[in-house]
C-alpha cells in the first residue's frame, strides 16, 4: 500500500483477517459473506517449480459448492484428517501488498503453516501467495476473485 495505511487498506486488511479466521473456525457463512455473489477462484499449476500460467484453471464456486459452506461441519475435515499425525500446528496469514484505486483494489496475501508430522518425524513448513481482486460495494469491501498459487514453497526438516 505504498507504505501508507488508509481507511481503505485498513478495511481490506480487516476483511482478510476476518476471512482467514472464518476459515480456521469453519464459519462458512462468513466466508461466503466476505465474497461478491459472482466470486470465483483461479489456480496456477506448477511446472518444474515455477508458476505455469498456461495451466491456469477455474475453481469450483458453483451453487452446489457454496451450499457446502453452510454445512455446520464445514472446515472440520482437514483438522480431523491430520489430528492423529500432526502436532504443534502453527499458521500465519497476512496481506503483504495492497493497491487501491477508487472502488477497486488488488492485494497479495502470504499464507504459511507449519506442523510436526509424527509419522515421519519431520517439521513441515509450507506456504503460498495469492492475488486477490476486491471491489467496494455499498461502502464495504468484498473479494471478487482470487488467483491462488502465484508462488508456493514447502520444506521439511528432521525433528
Amino acid at each position: 500500500s505504498h507504505g501508507q495505511e488508509t481507511a481503505d487498506t485498513k478495511a481490506i486488511r480487516a476483511l482478510f483477517d476476518a476471512d482467514q479466521e472464518a476459515w480456521k473456525q469453519g464459519d462458512g457463512r462468513t466466508v461466503l459473506a466476505n465474497r461478491h455473489r459472482d466470486y470465483f477462484t483461479v489456480g496456477v499449476d506448477r511446472n518444474n517449480g515455477k508458476p505455469d500460467f498456461h495451466g491456469v484453471t477455474v475453481g469450483d464456486w458453483s451453487e452446489e459448492r457454496r451450499q457446502k459452506f453452510l454445512d455446520p461441519d464445514f472446515g472440520k475435515g482437514f483438522a480431523v484428517a491430520v489430528a492423529d499425525t500432526a502436532i504443534d500446528v502453527e499458521t500465519r496469514s497476512e496481506l503483504v501488498r495492497i493497491d487501491v484505486n477508487d472502488a477497486h483494489a488488488v492485494a497479495i496475501s502470504r499464507i504459511e503453516w507449519a506442523r510436526n508430522d509424527t509419522t515421519r518425524n519431520v517439521r513441515i513448513r509450507s506456504g503460498w501467495e495469492s492475488l486477490w481482486f476486491l471491489r467496494k460495494i455499498d461502502g464495504d469491501w468484498k473479494f471478487v476473485n482470487a488467483v491462488g498459487g502465484i508462488s508456493s514453497w514447502s520444506e521439511e526438516t528432521p525433528r
